[in-house]
């Protein structure tokens, strides 16, 4: 969450499809430390615009894995309530959080990998072989 503001246009990208977000969970949770993280950068069908990329991702926090939306992009911000609504029909619990004058939201518990996929396709209609980037810090990928 906190070094992807920093890192943003710094760091290098890898390129993913969704079929890699389980394997990336598995291991970011294996070998990440507090701080670690993968970010999941993609633009919704139809945008060009930078501010209209969303931003996801899975991060260590106090020894445990999380998915989290995060609260920096304009894009992000506008559909805080979507991903809500989603995360709580599909059975999860979203908890508001603050980190570094970043807020986000926090769900760690459940299939965190689901929910991930689930924010992407279902809220963005995003193919599941569409590429998007991602950025890992903490852990090398592949």
């Amino acid at each position: 969450i906190f070094a992807l503001a920093k890192k943003r246009f710094v760091a290098t990208e890898a390129k993913v499809k969704m079929a890699d977000i389980p394997a990336i969970f598995e291991k970011l949770r294996a070998v990440g430390k507090n701080g670690s993280f993968a970010v999941f950068i993609f633009m919704p069908p139809g945008k060009a615009s930078p501010d209209e990329a969303i931003n996801v991702q899975f991060s260590m926090e106090r020894g445990q894995i999380g998915f989290d939306w995060v609260l920096l992009g304009p894009a992000n911000i506008r559909d805080k309530e979507k991903f809500v609504q989603l995360a709580g029909r599909l059975g999860y619990k979203v908890v508001d959080r603050e980190m570094n004058n970043v807020k986000y939201l926090r769900v760690d518990e459940g299939d965190l990998p689901s929910l991930c996929e689930a924010s992407i396709r279902d809220l963005y209609s995003i193919p599941s072989d569409a590429e998007m980037g991602m950025i890992p810090e903490g852990f090398k990928w592949p």
